[in-house]
């Protein structure tokens, strides 16, 4: 993952927002951003809210990079910047649409382009191809994501089935399968 956002950073000049969801990968994230000269402004849950604004003010001024976790996913307008890295990719379908949410908003006046970094042979890698080729999930609006997934036949939400279907499979293959009849189940 690090070296396609460091080959990410090279072929595009625009703003990015980077998503991470855990703080520890944030802080790999800026330490390998640092190792190039590359500044960011950093935004997570830990800090002030006057520390958040000026991480906002960074991202808009002359900061390129916005290097956030999940605290920046909701309720932020970011429509000056026009791509978003998921470097970790969440598990439910509505989060990465609220990540989209903080670009792809009133006023933005630009295409939005989402990039999801996930490491082959992973979870995240079979998550990431279910999600794309069963719902289509980048090309739906929020409320469809929310009709499909209230579809469920279950109680849970989507990050619990999808835990419980791995932590009951044999092997990758056999979370594949299990993963595939999900999606067909969401059909």
């Amino acid at each position: 993952k690090s070296r396609a956002l460091l080959e990410l950073l090279r072929s595009c000049s625009d703003k990015l927002l980077i998503f991470t969801r855990f703080r520890a990968t944030q802080d790999h994230v800026a330490r390998l951003l640092g190792e190039i000269g590359e500044p960011c402004a950093l935004y997570h849950g830990g800090l002030r809210r006057q520390e958040k604004e000026e991480a906002v003010r960074a991202f808009e001024g002359p900061c390129r990079i916005l290097l956030s976790t999940e605290a920046g996913g909701e309720g932020r307008n970011l429509q000056f910047a026009h791509g978003l890295v998921n470097y970790d990719l969440p598990w439910n379908p509505m989060r990465i649409e609220q990540r989209i949410g903080r670009l792809s908003r009133v006023g933005q006046v630009r295409d939005v382009y989402v990039f999801n970094l996930v490491s082959r042979g992973t979870i995240e890698e079979t998550l990431l191809e279910i999600l794309d080729a069963k719902i289509n999930m980048f090309e739906l609006v929020i409320g469809e994501i929310d009709m499909i997934l209230g579809q469920l036949a279950t109680d849970q939400d989507f990050e619990e089935l999808v835990t419980d279907l791995w932590l009951a499979s044999e092997d990758r293959d056999a979370f594949r399968l299990k993963m595939e009849s999900l999606g067909e189940e969401l059909l």
